[in-house]
């Protein structure tokens, strides 16, 4: 007896599609569904209405609470910051008559206080039933940038922005804190577009004159007339002498409190009259700004180029400044507490100061953790290092002062 033959595929479809396959019986259920006819829900007329009522209630009781009198803006408090003061402030700000806590203009507020250089934001805090605080937001200092060439300084920010210029006479407590004259916040608002400043608009009466032809120092670099201690250097390290440079020649921070390091020290620069009967005295130029620097948690930039041409609110273009900038973002806070100045003479000719009188020589911004790195750990195990050169962190080179 022979075997039945198999079905072929074509006959397996047909009777698939005669048993109704899975793509049959969906479309079926499909069609069954559609033919179920859901029960429509009614919403009462009277119930709309209410909700209709309810929202143009809310609306309209929204719009009265926001114009209305009962919150109406009575006392306006004013706060100044470090180096926006409390006047500057109430001049610049205007909140209309008929403002409200609720319908006043921030944005015109912030706008208006921005017309001063420092500041970034503002905060406006509402206290019911009558009052608005408002709180100008500084930009943060990162680095003053002095400028020998024509005894000015310039704060600049994180971002690599320059913000305003600051004065250049201040005065100083014993212990070297600024106790007046923390800028020319004024004279910058009536700077003129060839960046020259007034020094008639100070408020501060710090005598904002960036530029102040007094100085007692303002025409020269805190690295300008050190100390030679090349002398000093040890027969182990007569390598790292060839490989420093100029600065092999001029440690102008050596750790026994040369003149190098007085130079640029708000703690030991003579002023321009003496001392005061209480211990404060008036530091201009240079040292005015290292001791502005100091109080901001900023690091003051020495040996500026001459074609460095500041502007409020436009973005640093020198490349060397730029270059001292990504030094400062990169060391630790721990280091940078440590700082005195950075020497911005070319890229590669980069040069930081501590406040222990040490120069290190960086070069350009690269490897700047290694670099913070083998500076410390030299710190850590040499004595009597009066000079580190970290230009190449795998091959560092130092000098030290000979044992007594």
């Amino acid at each position: 007896m022979k075997p039945s033959p198999k079905p072929s595929g074509s006959a397996k479809r047909g009777a698939a599609r005669a048993s109704g396959g899975p793509g049959e019986g969906r479309a079926g259920l499909a069609s069954v569904l559609g033919r179920i006819k859901l029960p429509a829900v009614a919403i009462p007329g009277r119930i709309v209405a209410v909700v209709a009522a309810v929202l143009l209630v809310l609306v309209v009781g929204g719009v009265v609470v926001t114009n209305s009198p009962i919150f109406s803006v009575t006392e306006v408090v004013v706060n100044g910051s470090e180096h926006v003061t409390q006047d500057t402030v109430e001049r610049l700000v205007d909140v209309p008559e008929g403002s409200t806590l609720f319908n006043y203009d921030a944005s015109a507020i912030e706008a208006s206080l921005k017309q001063n250089p420092w500041v970034e934001s503002v905060q406006i805090e509402r206290t019911f039933p009558h009052t608005i605080t408002i709180t100008p937001v500084e930009y943060k200092v990162a680095a003053i940038a002095y400028i020998t060439s024509s005894d000015v300084a310039w704060a600049i920010d994180a971002s690599g922005t320059w913000i305003a210029p600051i004065s250049l006479s201040v005065a100083v407590d014993a212990e070297g804190n600024v106790v007046s004259g923390t800028a020319g916040t004024q004279a910058s608002l009536q700077q003129g577009s060839d960046g020259s400043e007034d020094a008639s608009a100070s408020s501060d009466g710090a005598g904002g004159d960036a530029a102040s032809s007094d100085s007692t120092d303002g025409d020269a670099s805190p690295s300008g007339d050190g100390a030679d201690t090349s002398g000093a250097s040890s027969d182990s390290d007569a390598a790292g002498d060839a490989e420093g440079g100029s600065s092999a020649d001029s440690d102008t921070a050596p750790a026994d409190g040369g003149s190098g390091s007085d130079a640029a020290s708000a703690d030991n620069a003579s002023s321009s009259d003496g001392s005061a009967a209480d211990g404060t005295q008036t530091l201009t130029g240079i040292n005015a700004a290292l001791a502005l620097a100091r109080q901001d948690g900023a690091v003051l930039f020495t040996d500026i180029a001459s074609d460095v041409e500041p502007s409020e609110g436009s973005k640093v273009s020198s490349n060397v400044i730029t270059a001292g900038l990504e030094y400062v973002s990169g060391f630790s806070s721990d280091f940078l507490a440590q700082v005195d100045y950075l020497s911005l003479e070319s890229v590669d000719a980069i040069s930081v100061f501590l406040s222990n009188g040490i120069e290190v020589a960086l070069g350009e911004p690269t490897d700047v953790s290694l670099k913070e790195r083998v500076v410390t750990g030299l710190l850590d195990q040499v004595q009597g290092i009066t000079y580190i050169d970290v230009r190449n962190p795998e091959s560092p080179t130092y000098r030290s002062a000979p044992s007594a």
